[in-house]
């Protein structure tokens, strides 16, 4: 007396996103492209405008460090 057990390979449907899941991953990213801009877009400026504004004068030192001399 034996337990035959036959498996048969069984077709898998392929997972494909529907229209909602598309729509959140767009928002998703077009959201993260946002805060990134956020936050770099400022801090660029502002590096920019200091390395245009600030212009050491001659014979000081760069940082305001006293010259080791």
């Amino acid at each position: 007396m034996g337990l035959k057990i036959e498996k048969k390979p069984r077709r898998r449907a392929t997972e494909q996103p529907n229209a909602w899941q598309r729509v959140c991953a767009v928002f998703g990213l077009a959201g993260l492209v946002l805060a990134w801009a956020v936050m770099l877009v400022p801090c660029a400026l502002w590096l920019l405008f200091s390395l245009v504004t600030r212009r050491p004068a001659q014979g000081r030192p760069l940082f305001g460090r006293a010259s080791a001399g």
